[in-house]
Parts: C-alpha cells; sequence; structure tokens
C-alpha cells in the first residue's frame, strides 16, 4: 500500500467483501508461527467471508483454533491447568446435553467426558514448519559438529607439525629462560587466531550457507540469512574455545620436550608427535565414514521414493486451485461456473484430459473421517479413512485404473439436496487397500457406507467401483480411501488436475486465460506441474540428501587432507631409512609398499572405529528413512570403498616420493 501514514481507516476488500484498515502491526510481529506468517489479521467472527469453504464458528465438533493465554503473575502452569479443569468438565457436561450432540455409544460418551484440557508452552509460537523440520536440523546439527570435529583435529594436526618444525626455536628459548607456561601460552595464541580466522571467515559466509539451506524451506515461511549478534557471538565462541582445546594438547607436548635431546645433533630422531597425529587421522577418517553412511542413507531415501512415484504417470501432469467463494460467488453459482471451468479446459488444443478434486493431492493433509460399512453385517472402520470428493475423468486423467465396477459419469452428478453437505453422496468408489482391510474375501461392489460410527449413522452410499491404490496424501504410506462423486454435494471450490499433450509452458497462460475468461474475479492458485508438486512433498528428504552430502563430502576432503599431511610428514621422517634400505637392495615398489602400509594401518583402524559408530547413526536417522534398513549393507559396503579409495590416492603422492628417494642425497642430509 505505498508506506501510506495514513492507511488507517483505507478501503480493502477481502475475497470481495469490504473491509477497513484499523491498524498496523509492528515491524518484525509474526504472529504465532513464523512457518506461516500472514499479512491480514482480521477479526474471528469474519470467518464466514475469510474461508467460506469452511464456516465452523457455530459448529461444536470442528476443531481450527489455537488458544493462547498468559498466565497471571505468580501462577505456574499447573495452577492454571488445575484451575480450567472444572470449567472445562462443566463445558463438556454440557456439551452433552446439547440438541446437535451425537447419537454415539456410551463407550464414547465415556471418554470423550474423561478428556482433560492441557496447556502447552507457548513462547515460540506454534508452527507445524518447527515440527517439520526439527529432527531433520537435529540431525544436520549433528553432521555439522562432526564436520567440526574433523576440522579441529586437522587443527591440532596441524599445531603438532608446527610445533616439531620449531622444536629447536623452542628448545633454545626453554634453555635461555623461558618457562613452560610461556611456551604454551604462545602456542595457544597460534592456535587461537587460526581458530578466530576460521570463525571470521565461517560468519563471512553464513548469509550464503543460511540461504541454501532456507531454499528447501515453503516459501511462505518468514525465516531469514541474517547473522545477528547471538550467533555471531555463538559462532567466536564455538571458534575459540575448540581452537584452544585442540591446540592446547600440542602446546603441553611442545613444552615437555627436553632441550638437551632437541639440541644434539642425532634430534631428527624425534617423534614429532607421528603417533598423535596418526591417532587424528584414525579418527578423521572413522568420522567422515559415519557421515558417507548418513549421505547414503539419505540420498538412497530420496531415490526411492522418487522411484516409487504416486502410483501414476506425472509427465504432463499440472494442477492448479480456484475457489469461487473466496471471488465472492455464492455456492448456488459455484458449481455451475466450476463445470464450466471444466468444460473449457477440456476444450483447449493443448489438454488432453481435465478433471478436480475437492481435497488436494500430495499436501500432506486430507479430509478423513470413521466410517459404517454394512456388507454381510454391519461394521466400522477400526481407523479413519481419507476421503476426496472428485468430478468425472478424475482417475482417467491421473492415470489410476478402476479395476473393478465403474467410474462416475454425469448420472453420479445430481443435486441431492435432503440431508447434510456431506451426507448426500449416493455412490463412492474405494480404492484395492480398502478393501484388503475391511473387506476381505468379499465382493465390495454393492456394499454401503455411511459417513461416521454413530448408533444412528446410515449407511447408504453404494460402492460402485475399486481403484487400484495410488499416494494421496505424501508417498511414504498409502492409506484406505473413498471417493464420492463431487456435484453430489456443494463444491466450496477445487483443484484442478490438468493432463496435456507434450508439455509447453504456454499451457500455464492458456489455463489462466481460461480462468479468466469465465469470471476476471476468480484467481488461479498454486498452478504448478505435479513434479513439482512432489518436489515439495519430498523437501525433508531432499534438504536431507543434499546437505548431509555436502558435509560428507567436506569431511572426506578434510580426512584426505589429514591422511595426506601425516603420510608426507611420515616419508620426510624416514627419508634416511628408506635410503638405508634401497641402498641394501631393497626396490623401489617395496619403498612405496611401506609407506601404502601404513597408510592401511590408519584406514583400518578408521573403520574400525567407525562401524560401532554408524549403528549409533542408525539409531538417529531410523524415523527420516524410507525403503532402506539404517544398517544397510550396500551403503555401508560402498562408504568403505569410497573412504578407502580415497585415502589410498591421498597415500599414494607420499609412497611415490618415497619411492624416488636417492640414497646418497638421503644419507648425506644425515
Amino acid at each position: 500500500m505505498g508506506a501510506d501514514p495514513e492507511v488507517r481507516g483505507r478501503k480493502v476488500l477481502v475475497n470481495n467483501h469490504p473491509m477497513t484498515v484499523v491498524g498496523v502491526a509492528a515491524a518484525g510481529f509474526h504472529g504465532i508461527d513464523r512457518g506461516e506468517v500472514p499479512a491480514v489479521w482480521i477479526p474471528l467472527m469474519m470467518k464466514r467471508q475469510a474461508t467460506p469453504e469452511f464456516d465452523w464458528l457455530d459448529n461444536r465438533r470442528g476443531r481450527f483454533l489455537h488458544v493462547f493465554g498468559r498466565l497471571k503473575p505468580g501462577i505456574t502452569v499447573e495452577q492454571a491447568k488445575a484451575g480450567l479443569q472444572p470449567w472445562f468438565k462443566a463445558m463438556l457436561e454440557e456439551d452433552t446435553r446439547r440438541e446437535d450432540w451425537p447419537n454415539v455409544g456410551e463407550e464414547q460418551r465415556r471418554r470423550f467426558l474423561a478428556s482433560t484440557l492441557d496447556l502447552l508452552p507457548a513462547a515460540q509460537g506454534r508452527s507445524d514448519l518447527r515440527q517439520t523440520m526439527e529432527r531433520p536440523l537435529v540431525i544436520l546439527s549433528a553432521a555439522t559438529g562432526l564436520v567440526l570435529l574433523l576440522a579441529c583435529f586437522n587443527l591440532a594436526s596441524l599445531c603438532l607439525a608446527r610445533a616439531f618444525a620449531r622444536q629447536r626455536d623452542t628448545a633454545v628459548r626453554s634453555a635461555l629462560g623461558a618457562s613452560r607456561g610461556r611456551i604454551v601460552r604462545e602456542q595457544l595464541v597460534q592456535a587461537g587466531l587460526l581458530a578466530i580466522g576460521g570463525g571470521l571467515l565461517g560468519v563471512a559466509l553464513a548469509p550464503s550457507a543460511t540461504q541454501a539451506l532456507i531454499s528447501f524451506f515453503p516459501g511462505e515461511a518468514d525465516v531469514r540469512p541474517d547473522v545477528d549478534a547471538r550467533v555471531f557471538m555463538f559462532t567466536m565462541a564455538v571458534a575459540v574455545s575448540t581452537g584452544a582445546l585442540f591446540g592446547l594438547l600440542p602446546a603441553l607436548r611442545a613444552s615437555r620436550t627436553p632441550p638437551a635431546l632437541v639440541l644434539k645433533e642425532q634430534s631428527v630422531t624425534v617423534a614429532g608427535g607421528v603417533g598423535l597425529r596418526k591417532a587424528l587421522v584414525v579418527g578423521q577418517i572413522a568420522l567422515a565414514l559415519v557421515l558417507l553412511v548418513g549421505a547414503g542413507l539419505f540420498v538412497r531415501t530420496l531415490s526411492t521414493l522418487r522411484a516409487q512415484g504416486p502410483g501414476y504417470p506425472t509427465t504432463n501432469l499440472l494442477m492448479f486451485h480456484v475457489d469461487p467463494g473466496r471471488a465472492g460467488l455464492s455456492p448456488e453459482r459455484a458449481k455451475p461456473l466450476l463445470r464450466e471451468l471444466l468444460a473449457a479446459l477440456r476444450g483447449l488444443p493443448e489438454v488432453e484430459s481435465a478433471a478436480f478434486s475437492v481435497a488436494t493431492l500430495l499436501s500432506g493433509g486430507s479430509w478423513n473421517q470413521r466410517m459404517t460399512i454394512e456388507s454381510q453385517g454391519r461394521t466400522t472402520t477400526g481407523d479413519t479413512v481419507h476421503c476426496n470428493a472428485i468430478s468425472p475423468g478424475f482417475f482417467t486423467t491421473l492415470g489410476a485404473s478402476i479395476v473393478a465396477g465403474r467410474d462416475f459419469s454425469d448420472r453420479d452428478a445430481t443435486d441431492v439436496l435432503d440431508g447434510p453437505r456431506i451426507g448426500g453422496f449416493r455412490s463412492a468408489i474405494v480404492n484395492e487397500k480398502f478393501v484388503t482391510r475391511y473387506l476381505p474375501g468379499r465382493n465390495p461392489l454393492g456394499a454401503r457406507l455411511g459417513l461416521g460410527i454413530n448408533a444412528d449413522t446410515k449407511a447408504v452410499i453404494e460402492i460402485v467401483g475399486v481403484v487400484r491404490t495410488f499416494h494421496y496424501r505424501g508417498l511414504r504410506r498409502a492409506e484406505e480411501q473413498a471417493f464420492f462423486p463431487a456435484f453430489e454435494s456443494p463444491v466450496p471450490g477445487a483443484n484442478y488436475y490438468v493432463r496435456t499433450r507434450p508439455f509447453s509452458p504456454a499451457t500455464f497462460g492458456s489455463i489462466r486465460t481460461a480462468v479468466r475468461t469465465l469470471d476476471p474475479g476468480l484467481t488461479v492458485e498454486g498452478l504448478r506441474t505435479i513434479d513439482d508438486q512432489l518436489d515439495r512433498v519430498l523437501l525433508t528428504e531432499r534438504m536431507l540428501a543434499t546437505l548431509a552430502s555436502s558435509f560428507a563430502v567436506l569431511a572426506t576432503l578434510l580426512a584426505v587432507i589429514g591422511l595426506y599431511g601425516v603420510m608426507s610428514f611420515v616419508v620426510t621422517r624416514r627419508t634416511r631409512e628408506i635410503g638405508i634400505r634401497i641402498t641394501l637392495g631393497a626396490s623401489r615398489g617395496a619403498a612405496m609398499l611401506l609407506v601404502l602400509r601404513d597408510a592401511g594401518l590408519l584406514i583400518v583402524g578408521g573403520l574400525a572405529i567407525a562401524i560401532p559408530a554408524v549403528w549409533g547413526l542408525a539409531r538417529l536417522v531410523k524415523s527420516q528413512l524410507f525403503g532402506v534398513r539404517p544398517l544397510d549393507g550396500v551403503t555401508i559396503a560402498a562408504a568403505v570403498g569410497l573412504v578407502t579409495l580415497v585415502a589410498l590416492a591421498a597415500s599414494a603422492v607420499p609412497a611415490h616420493r618415497a619411492s624416488a628417494v636417492n640414497p646418497t642425497e638421503a644419507l648425506r642430509t644425515e
């Protein structure tokens, strides 16, 4: 609104309903959910105008509100919870005496009256995004910690190498009176400077890295890549503390070396911390293998879900949503408009077929409820059944085949005016999973359904067909489904599915034009390909696979750098020994194998530590996997093979240098 300072009092249209701006929220106020920040707040009593597709203000059974309260000073959560129970119990009792109280069994009534009111902490608001992303982000935080530990191992190894290179200088200073404390402090300052430099570089790169992470979040999430003072202080504290911790051991080692031994001409025999540096490399290899196994599991999960798909071909399949109610159209006008739009879409030259459903596919949610079934007796479903109301041609458009009975047709498109909104259906199509669970060994055709499980629920909806099972809400689990003819009840809005002939981006424009031609006030929402929708469904899996793979590559690179540094140091330290061996008749190949054998022992040590750690990793990531076991042998074997191959390649250069040692030059240096 152009940052108008006089915005209060201006008129705006919300779903074509006039409203007046009475205030502006403070900058930085996000409401209760950063994952879905509203741009407009309206009074709750105007819900009918805001969400005409479902008006539940007077529905005691409808659940759509989140109630927030601030405790009075001195009142604890336990006190507030106890104080609210009598009021809540009285409300439940009053509910059972209302005229609209359903005809439920005594057990259901008992469980209802036994309900209690709970109070939850709300300082961070309420966020579906937080619940969705919490576990994956914990896993990625653990991976970040492992990469940091790898970097610290490299820092410790670097400090050891530097201390060895300067051991003569340190010995001279010690002989001239420098205290051990002063030598340790100088070593720690050097390690701290390296850590601070790395921390500052990390802070500089953080916005770009965070932006890459945020790219996996839903577009409506209000999450920014800013580095504030809290993040900066945390990063620098971690950098300084880890630098000091992993620089301390090399510093203590350097301060304890006897000056007399170092200053002797045979000082080259001083070990130089080789054993400790090798131990650090073993740890690096183990951590790299753990991260590679984790990345492999996440990549295989993503590839399995993509290969499985939703159960119907997604090529050239588009989806979008229209809501006539939000455009200000009455229910009487909405249904004919949706029919006209369906006919207009089918008439487009680039469209092969089109249909719509009331509930959105692959969105995570559904219209779901328990049902009564009459077929050789009366039973109820143990769990909720996921339902949808669809137009004729829906299964044909998706490519989901009818395996028994018939599809819906125009004869299933007659309004039924008696009964509640979802009670007028006369026919239904269920999926194979529904038949397998609730009608095993029986012919489902002709069986009758009722919406609800109350004693007075009427089972008057006839099953006329069975469709092959496909995925409705997501890709991880196929569920029992029931479909009803959309035109046998009021249609609040529609999700259109359009199968095109060879897809062209121009089809998007043709669809928008068709909608605008019918009603300029009708908005096309969420126009995208089904493949794009699948990417949204697989958001968590894509994030874990991508970032875990990046961490694994970085960890492997750090381990390779550490191994290369240690093996190069070992070759330098053993130059005289290698020269003597060659002089006494050893082949240059034997000299190379000498180095590769040392590297192989380090690799084996790393693998021996990593395998038990992988078992712990399996428990952490098990809930995020699909189609692959946490201790998958193929993934572990591939990770072991990759680490071994890369580590041996990193050792090849020092090994080759060892084989090229000139015995005369090697002995002369001594």
